[in-house]
């Protein structure tokens, strides 16, 4: 019940549980209904038109253009070079390739490595510390650690794509892209300082090295470069025109009206056909009566 009668403002109390008001007898739930409904359905379009335009401005910054649709597939190139071999740590004893599958090099691939590392972290942050932090392990640990932040810096880069749809000439796709190329070379470094702190016999978790040699492999090539094409198709986006969403909304509705357009003339086509054929389906039935009436008149006359 309202607090208040619409059309006389009497104060409702609780226990003034009928629909009509004690004072003026309106009923309240149905007073002013249509100016009601018209306000709902006014409300309600607001909403639906909010609602398109931030689908418009989706799938415009996502894949509206030619240039957004290369974008998003040069944007998930690098995925690929997740896979390649990146760096490797050998040794007369054990080699650990940071290759996440093994599927281009032999011996412990960067999957199993994981498996060690989580059991073992404690005894790899021992020896790191044991050497000061400064030696072959540290500087293998800190590499692998680099690469993949920019491997989640790469992802958040893709990521970004439809989080920042409002605004198609955002800058923070490329400067995240960046950002991951940063790393990888960072990444890179370690791995070839590590060769020079590599004499001598060291152990990461189960894995024994001596006398290791440690450095990068093609595939850090690979995906440097693939970073750098996605890096190029984001900051060319970033740099293209953009369409306003008044005009995207224009353009939907244009959309709309010419699919209702051709609805429309379906509809009359089917009509206009369903005419002629009723028309065609009367004038047979009306020649079949009349062969039967003349078959009739010609056996009376017989």
């Amino acid at each position: 019940m309202a607090s208040k009668c619409p059309n006389c403002g009497r104060v409702l109390k609780w226990y003034n549980v009928k629909a009509e008001c004690p004072d003026c007898g309106i009923s309240i739930p149905n007073f002013n209904w249509e100016a009601r409904l018209e306000e709902d359905n006014r409300k309600a379009e607001e909403k639906f038109g909010k609602f398109y335009r931030t689908l418009n401005m989706l799938k415009y910054s996502v894949a509206g253009t030619k240039l957004r649709i290369v974008r998003i597939i040069l944007s998930f190139l690098p995925a690929i070079g997740f896979i390649l071999p990146w760096a490797s740590l050998s040794s007369s004893k054990d080699t650990l390739n940071l290759d996440l599958l093994g599927l281009f090099t032999d011996g412990t691939s960067t999957i199993d490595f994981f498996g060690i590392l989580f059991k073992n972290i404690g005894d790899i942050i021992s020896t790191m510390s044991g050497e000061g932090f400064g030696g072959p392990v540290t500087y293998f640990m800190a590499g692998l650690l680099m690469m993949l932040l920019g491997i989640v810096t790469i992802v958040i880069a893709f990521f970004l794509i439809f989080i920042k749809f409002r605004k198609p000439k955002t800058n923070a796709i490329w400067i995240t892209d960046a950002l991951s190329i940063a790393m990888t070379f960072v990444a890179a470094l370690l791995f070839t300082v590590c060769t020079k702190n590599a004499a001598g016999t060291f152990s990461i978790g189960t894995l024994t090295f001596e006398n290791a040699q440690a450095g990068i492999l093609w595939g850090i090539f690979v995906y440097v470069a693939l970073l750098a094409v996605a890096l190029i198709g984001n900051i060319l986006v970033s740099k293209a025109d953009v369409t306003s969403e008044d005009d995207l909304e224009a353009a939907r509705l244009e959309r709309v009206r010419l699919k209702e357009e051709k609805a429309e003339a379906e509809r009359i086509r089917k009509e206009a056909e369903r005419a002629e054929a009723k028309k065609r389906a009367e004038a047979e039935e009306a020649e079949k009566i009349r062969k039967a009436k003349e078959a009739l008149e010609s056996k009376k006359n017989k």
